[in-house]
């Protein structure tokens, strides 16, 4: 059945597979423990909804909070190196991000259950496949791996989205997967015209930088075209953009928060590992896409009377603001990226919740009056969500704010070493739409805190009777990091 050169090569193979997996125990860890998800849904099939939550809950936690245990060791000791046969390369950066993920995903976790949220199957398989392909994502170093990853990531997205059942769900999801198998075949494509180009997978190899470097520059061009497509798309950039704010608008809060998160972490981080192995500069082309998702993104939160696409667009912009890292030396950019990322993340969880908690509104619908008033009703959770709209505005005393400096200081860094105008222009379109932002970020604050409503007209939103505790919680922890930014820079480094 199998001749005997490939059984005398079977040992080698099987070593070449094995050979630095010791590397990769947290990701091994989350992934083995998505397989014990799914045994234990044997034992809940049946059982009350109450129930098997509580228990989808309880699994996992204890797998997420051991591989966070094992990334902060991995992380503390400094392990790094490849593993099986080089698909994967384990670095400093890399593990910083993938702590970061999973801290980020314990925190929803957490928050998630005790608001009492729902936790269905399709809901942990699909949040736990986002996360295992946004692990596997940052670590991968062979082609193969990196379409993979993002493919298993991309279906997580795909079963969120498609959770809900009714016409806006449906509107949402149809257009999403569509374009996300365009943008599939478009990176396979790419792909295999790197391939044909450098002859190597590995993107660490000599071969790769080579092989961009002395091929027909065209050819190059459309390889690398192909390719960023696609990863743009999952970073909604402009103008891969439309399919984000429908999405967005159809999911609950835990899920928003995830899709706009996970995803554009690791593929920003994945892109700064590319970049520095490709030898030709591409400073002017992110500099643009940068420049046209911050417009579009912000202009588009401008205009929107709906309070979850105001925050989708404001995502847009998020995302373009997050990859501008792209522009930054490896080692700043993956500093700044961990810094934004983490205030980014908490702000979101904070916002989203708790504009979730308001009654759902027709599609498009303008629905900034309910908000109306509600500060004398509801001070404690107003003043939460006020502190979360100046977050992700970037405005002191929040962390964002220090992270939206350091990413100018960095650009005008950029700019006098390269004296490239359009880099320039991309730090003056940042500066000035994070002043626009200020106008579309405080729009529901305004409501709150300077409009009234009819006593017959409000809504019961908020329940301070409730887990307030929770948001306490993600205020205290943006707040500390603008009062102390130097110890969450010293313990994300």
């Amino acid at each position: 059945m199998f001749s005997p050169e490939i059984l005398q090569s079977l040992p080698q193979k099987l070593d070449g597979i094995s050979q630095g997996l010791s590397l990769m125990i947290p990701e091994l860890l989350l992934c083995v423990w998505i397989l014990v998800g799914i045994f234990a849904e044997l034992f809940l099939h049946g059982r009350s909804n109450k129930f098997s939550t509580s228990w989808r809950y309880f699994i996992t936690q204890i797998g997420l909070l051991l591989a966070f245990v094992l990334a902060i060791q991995r992380m503390k000791t400094g392990m790094t190196g490849f593993a099986s046969f080089s698909f994967f390369w384990i670095n400093a950066g890399s593990n910083s991000i993938n702590a970061l993920l999973l801290f980020l995903a314990i925190v929803l976790i957490l928050v998630n259950q005790a608001q009492q949220k729902s936790f269905q199957f399709e809901e942990k398989m699909g949040f736990l496949s986002i996360l295992g392909g946004a692990l596997l994502v940052s670590i991968s170093s062979h082609w193969l791996s990196i379409f993979l990853s993002i493919e298993w990531m991309s279906l997580g997205t795909y079963l969120l989205v498609g959770i809900r059942k009714d016409a806006e769900g449906s509107r949402a999801i149809l257009p999403y997967v569509l374009f996300g198998l365009a943008s599939t075949a478009l990176l396979l494509y790419g792909i295999s015209f790197v391939y044909g180009i450098t002859e190597t997978m590995h993107i660490t190899s000599p071969e790769f930088s080579r092989g961009l470097a002395t091929a027909d520059p065209y050819l190059v061009g459309l390889a690398l075209t192909l390719v960023s497509s696609s990863l743009l798309f999952k970073l909604a950039w402009a103008p891969f953009h439309p399919w984000s704010p429908d999405v967005i608008e159809s999911l609950p809060a835990s899920w928003m928060t995830w899709i706009s998160t996970a995803p554009k972490i690791a593929i920003t981080f994945l892109g700064i590992r590319l970049l520095h192995f490709i030898p030709m500069s591409l400073e002017v082309p992110i500099a643009f896409l940068a420049i046209l998702t911050l417009l579009v993104g912000n202009l588009g939160a401008l205009g929107q009377q709906n309070s979850k696409r105001l925050l989708a667009y404001s995502g847009i912009a998020h995302g373009g603001f997050m990859a501008m890292a792209w522009l930054f030396p490896i080692q700043q950019a993956t500093e700044v990226l961990l810094f934004y990322s983490l205030i980014y993340g908490l702000s979101s969880l904070l916002v989203f919740y708790l504009i979730d908690e308001s009654p759902s509104s027709p599609y498009k619908s303008n629905d900034l009056e309910q908000w109306s008033g509600l500060a004398k009703s509801r001070p404690l959770a107003s003043i939460f969500l006020l502190i979360g709209m100046v977050a992700l505005a970037g405005l002191p005393p929040a962390g964002s704010f220090i992270a939206k400096v350091t990413y100018f200081s960095f650009l005008w860094e950029k700019y006098q070493n390269s004296s490239q105008m359009l880099t320039l222009i991309l730090l003056l379109t940042a500066i000035l739409t994070t002043a626009l932002g200020i106008f579309y970020y405080l729009k529901i604050p305004y409501q709150i805190y300077f409009k009234k409503k009819a006593q017959e007209d409000r809504v019961n939103i908020w329940n301070e009777n409730g887990n307030m505790w929770v948001y306490a919680v993600l205020v205290g922890l943006i707040l500390g990091s603008f009062l102390a930014p130097t110890v969450v820079w010293e313990f994300l480094k």
